[in-house]
Parts: C-alpha cells; structure tokens; sequence
C-alpha cells in the first residue's frame, strides 16, 4: 500500500491527535479535523496471544502474532462505515468492537476471535453513542463510554455481556464545557475501573481510579503529565499510560494505582509520539503505537518492549495505521499461516488523510476538541 504524505499542517493535526490517544481509539460527529485513537483495556492474566488493533488506513480491525506473522483481517466494512476498539474477551475466544457509521453513531458488536459471528449488542438509546469497550474480567460485563447527544459529552457506563441492564458509572457532566470520561481500563481482579477524564477541574486530562460500582472516584496522575489510556498489568501492580494527550511528543509511562512511582519507559524525540501501551496476558511485554519511524508523522507502527522498556522493536504488519492495540490470550497461529489482508468490499483504500479526517469529523464535538 503506498501512503501519501500530509503536508505540514495536517502531519501537525495528527501528531497531535495521535499524542492525544483515542482511539483511538478509539476509534464521529461534525469537526474536519484528524485523529488517532488508542486504546485503553485491561490485559487479563493466561497465555500470551495474538494481538488485534484497527488500521486508520482501511477502517478495518486485524490480528497478528507477536511476532508480525500470520496478520489476518477480521472486518470487512463498507464504505462510510468504520470497525475500531477491539478488545479481546478474558479467554482470547472472542473480541468486543465498536461498528461506526456516516452519523457518528457506534454500536459495540462482538466477534469470534477469526472475525465470525458478528452480532451487535447495542443498539437502544436513539442519539446516544456507545465506544470503547472493555471486558470485565469474568467476561460477564462491559465497561464502555457513552456520549450523550447534542453536546456530545461522555460518561463511563457499565452493562451485562449481552448488552443488557446498562448503568451509568460516572455522570454526564452537564454544563461542563468539554467534560469526557473516556478510556475505562477495568483491573483483573475486577475491582478497580480506571480511565481518563478530559476536561475536568481545570485539567486538560487526567488518569482516575474507581470502584467497580463507581464509588470512591478519584485521580491519580500529575496534571502536569496529561496523562491518558490507562491499561492495568496482568498482576494489577501497574498501570501502563502515555504522556502529553494535548500535545506532541507523547511518551510511555508506568505508575502504580495510587499514583505513586512513575517510570518513563519510551524517551522518542519531539515531534515524534508513543501511545496506547496495553500489557502481554503473561505480563513481561508492553505492545503500543508509534510514529518514531515518520520525520513527516505520517503513520504508525506497531511496536513491541519489555516491561521495563527494554528492547523495544518493530513488529512488521505491512500495515502503517495501527492503533487501538489489544493484546489477547487468542492461541498464535502457526508462522506458516498465509497473511491474509484485503481493503473494504468496495476495493477502496484511503489515504492517511482521507481516513483521518473521515473519523475525527464523527466524533462528538466535545470530545473532538480534547483530542483532535
């Protein structure tokens, strides 16, 4: 595939938004604006598996061993339609996304862990959008953002794993100019939520830690870092982050989950970003996205380290849009295993541009604003 390059304000636009992580992930509604999502999810305890992201290029969602080896395509959206924020279930049989539409509206559907069985499993609340879904460790619920219509401001909702008895955990914080509670990372005992909060008490963003029932809400990261996209370590000792949500030069960073003990694991040079780390299920190795390859912050890699930031390398995919990466327990297939890759049903391949743009302007104005 061969990748255009953006000129200097937009290559500026997305490095931003890429420092801004989300998803993306994340991967919406009415700003021409760009965006890189990245995830936020908890890596649960087992075997080290396949890992999935989205492609901002094809608006597709894949998984790849480790090691790059047998890349597999597991959507095959239309066009106007875009897959993002996979996560994989506690047992690695099956991964949660968010299926994105021309209006901005994201449903969360589920798959098997070869891209089969599609099914959706929200779909009430007309207006309302549902992104970013994360398992609970039991596999029994689903801790996601949903952002309410209009003003588009988000909240952290919890539901059953069959889309029913949906609650509110945090609230929509009405009258709050770009108030967005995004990236809810649940720990693996099932105890803890944490995500990051955009736009509150006077900080641009923030990592904060809850009860599972939403109790005993608070913050734990310096607002001078604009801390974002928690993901809890399998043992729950860590929480894994990346720096600078609001501007360029973004890093990795780990801290323990009151806040205490904060390393820096990547050291990439401005302009360059990292983002998104997200633990191994064996918890030795620390996946994330990086653009450290770009002069032009055209695109982003896959990468791969140790958890204490050693050894950080390449994962070759063929693919150079990767975000919103999960790693699973999903059994590796054999390195043998032909690399199967296709662009939407239609052909169309976008370039980095037209994909960026394309998400960024489905995005609730709120939340556009804090990360675009």
């Amino acid at each position: 595939m061969r990748i255009r390059s953006m000129n200097k304000e937009d290559s500026m636009k997305r490095a931003r938004a890429f420092a801004a992580p989300l998803a993306a992930t994340t991967i919406l509604a009415g700003l021409l604006l760009t965006l890189t999502p990245v995830p936020a999810h908890a890596s649960f305890p087992g075997k080290t598996g396949r890992i999935a992201f989205d492609d901002f290029n094809t608006g597709q969602i894949y998984a790849v061993n480790p090691d790059g080896t047998a890349l597999v395509q597991l959507t095959h959206e239309s066009d106007g339609v875009v897959a993002l924020w996979p996560d994989w279930s506690p047992n690695g049989s099956h991964l949660l996304f968010v299926r994105l539409n021309q209006n901005g509206i994201g449903r969360i559907w589920t798959m098997r862990s070869d891209g089969s069985a599609q099914h959706q499993l929200t779909s009430d609340a007309p207006g309302y959008r549902d992104f970013q879904p994360n398992y609970t460790p039991d596999g029994r619920g689903i801790v996601f953002a949903r952002c309410q219509p209009g003003d588009g401001v988000c909240a952290i909702w919890i539901m059953r794993s069959d889309g029913t008895g949906k609650k509110a955990l945090t609230p929509f914080k009405e009258g709050v100019r770009e108030a967005v509670d995004f990236f809810p990372s649940v720990s693996p005992d099932g105890r803890w939520i944490a995500y990051t909060a955009f736009g509150q008490n006077g900080v641009s963003s923030q990592v904060r830690v809850m009860r599972q029932n939403g109790t005993n809400n608070h913050a734990i990261s310096p607002p001078a870092l604009q801390a974002a996209a928690p993901d809890w370590s399998p043992n729950t000792g860590r929480l894994a982050f990346n720096s600078n949500s609001q501007r360029l030069n973004s890093n990795v960073y780990t801290m323990r989950p009151d806040g205490s003990g904060i390393g820096q694991l990547t050291f990439t040079r401005y302009p360059n970003n990292n983002a998104g780390p997200v633990y191994a299920p064996g918890g030795g190795r620390v996946a994330f996205s990086s653009d450290r390859r770009y002069p032009d912050l055209c695109c982003v890699d896959l990468f791969v380290m140790n958890a204490n930031g050693s050894n950080q390398h390449l994962v070759q995919t063929g693919l150079q849009g990767i975000l919103d990466v999960v790693w699973g327990s999903a059994p590796l297939l054999p390195t043998n295993t032909p690399s199967m890759r296709t662009t939407s049903p239609t052909g169309n391949t976008l370039a980095p541009g037209a994909a960026m743009n394309s998400r960024c302007k489905r995005l609730p104005k709120a939340l556009a604003r804090a990360v675009c």
